[in-house]
């Protein structure tokens, strides 16, 4: 099942705040991630895209119910993203740590898939 735009903007939203610009790299908003949605749509397995899209409803969706934060993620500040997703990494449900850690993992992956990353750190 292909991500729609909508579910594409919003896991950019999520990228943005975990991989956001430093001095020493760019940030992974800076890259064009179209080659590696496309990959990762033919050859992710089923259990990953499935999570991947899970984690991005929840973590979108869930600030909303806070009593702190009352809106979805992409229209919180980046504070209140950081704030937030310290907030669920820190949980004890591993349920919830485990979102943040898929999103995480893709996240590297489609950040060093960019041949320009690739050499930087080389």
């Amino acid at each position: 099942m292909t991500m729609s735009l909508f579910e594409k903007r919003w896991c950019d939203a999520l990228f943005n705040a975990l991989m956001p610009t430093t001095p020493a790299m760019p940030g992974i908003a800076t890259l064009t991630l179209d080659k590696f949605w496309s990959d990762f749509e033919k050859s992710a397995p089923p259990l990953l895209k499935f999570g991947l899209r899970f984690a991005i409803w929840y973590l979108t969706l869930r600030p909303i119910l806070s009593f702190r934060f009352h809106r979805p993620f992409p229209l919180l500040q980046p504070s209140a993203q950081e704030i937030f997703l310290t907030k669920v990494n820190d949980s004890h449900f591993y349920f919830k740590r485990q979102l943040i850690t898929t999103l995480k993992a893709v996240a590297c992956m489609a950040y060093f898939d960019d041949p320009k990353i690739r050499q930087m750190v080389e």
